[in-house]
């Protein structure tokens, strides 16, 4: 087939090319192996949280306020019943709610094994990634909690007075996944907030735009620019079978840098609580749409230097306010703008999948977006690249 053979030409010219052999090997690998074991851990700033204190027992309220003041958290929300706790998880309006079980400080003081309940906010769960992080890392650190030292008044200064039991273990972090419409809880096997977890889309994402979306951006400019189009089209080639060839050869290398992202980072020990499967469905989803995206913005453009510029600009773009990288607060006005770009839904339900173990119906609706944009933009590409080789 006239399709086949061309991609074959094309990856054959690509590889050719040692420097990007290079990098599409290699960037991965580094992205991953630096967000798996650089990342740091102890960034935690003022977020909106709501606490539910199941513990009513004197040593439970006790603790309660230790934690609260503890931790400093300044926007902390104080739930008193399971009702409270329905309206909060409904409401979406909390970055995580935190609930200590009945008898956890009388537990912990006896030695026994604890735990604590972490509700994250599915629609900002960058939020809950460094409250859970913060959290886990705090109780870690202590190992359980503060005791006065035994022994007279000066045995207590000279072992420094407050002290910290290192037999206690320090409490388990249960993710408990929300249902924002009947505000149920749902407690997920090998649910995921680690912050690894949650950089490993984001880096999926930023190499698909990189290999896929600028990759097939450039190539077709160049086919344009230098005459090859009009050669292919002169031979009998049809303007699908161009941007389908085209389309299959930086889906390819999408996948393959994407795949090695995906296992370097399982690896270097990433839980990904969602099923490998779902996983596999929404890159293929997404390194067609960006592929699609580059297509587009290739045959709209006059020359490379001019694909180049308008790449770099979506691509810069999407990563800074498409909440990619860097958390971009729901308070702003940039979160609602975020929604425009169709990476915001590419993250949020890579996300959701990978750290929250949710199937595919629960995020269908990214799902159908993902898809719109790209069978538009393949249409007005086709239209585009029609009507220049018509011109």
């Amino acid at each position: 087939m006239k399709i086949l053979s061309l991609m074959k030409y094309e990856l054959l010219k690509i590889f050719r090319n040692k420097g990007f052999l290079f990098a599409l090997i290699i960037v991965p690998f580094l992205l991953s192996y630096l967000g798996s074991n650089l990342f740091p851990e102890n960034m935690l700033s003022d977020y909106k949280i709501a606490v539910y204190n199941e513990d009513n027992s004197f040593l439970g309220k006790f603790g309660f306020l230790f934690l609260s003041q503890f931790f400093k958290w300044k926007d902390a929300v104080q739930i008193t019943s399971h009702a409270e706790l329905i309206d909060a998880i409904k409401s979406n309006e909390y970055d995580s709610i935190l609930i200590v079980p009945k008898g956890f400080m009388n537990d912990l003081k006896n030695y026994k094994d604890t735990k604590l309940i972490l509700v994250p906010n599915p629609n900002d769960l960058s939020s809950s990634v460094a409250i859970y992080t913060v959290v886990k890392a705090l109780f870690n650190e202590l190992s359980g909690i503060p005791e006065i030292s035994a022994g007279s008044t000066t045995q207590f200064l000279l072992k420094g007075g407050i002290s910290v039991d290192k037999n206690r273990n320090p409490p388990d972090i249960e993710i408990q996944i929300p249902n924002i419409n009947d505000g149920s809880l749902t407690n997920i096997k090998n649910a995921s907030l680690d912050f690894q977890d949650m950089l490993a889309p984001s880096t999926i994402l930023v190499l698909v735009l990189i290999f896929s979306m600028g990759g097939i951006g450039i190539s077709v400019s160049q086919t344009k620019e230098n005459g090859l189009l009009d050669i292919y089209r002169a031979n009998g080639l049809k303007i699908w079978e161009f941007s389908i060839y085209k389309l299959l050869t930086y889906v390819l290398l999408g996948l393959i840098s994407s795949i090695i992202t995906f296992y370097v980072f399982k690896y270097f020990g990433s839980n990904f609580a969602g099923k490998e499967i779902y996983m596999m469905i929404l890159i293929i989803l997404n390194v067609l749409m960006f592929a699609t995206f580059g297509l587009l913005i290739a045959s709209l453009s006059k020359t490379t230097r001019t694909t180049t510029f308008l790449l770099a600009i979506f691509i810069g773009t999407m990563v800074l306010f498409g909440d990619v990288l860097i958390s971009i607060p729901k308070d702003s006005m940039w979160y609602k703008w975020s929604y425009i770009l169709p990476i915001k839904y590419s993250i949020d339900s890579l996300r959701k999948v990978a750290l929250l173990n949710y199937n595919l119906s629960l995020v269908v609706k990214d799902i159908y977006v993902i898809l719109l944009f790209t069978v538009v933009s393949f249409i007005v590409s086709y239209i585009s690249l029609s009507y220049v080789e018509k011109k």
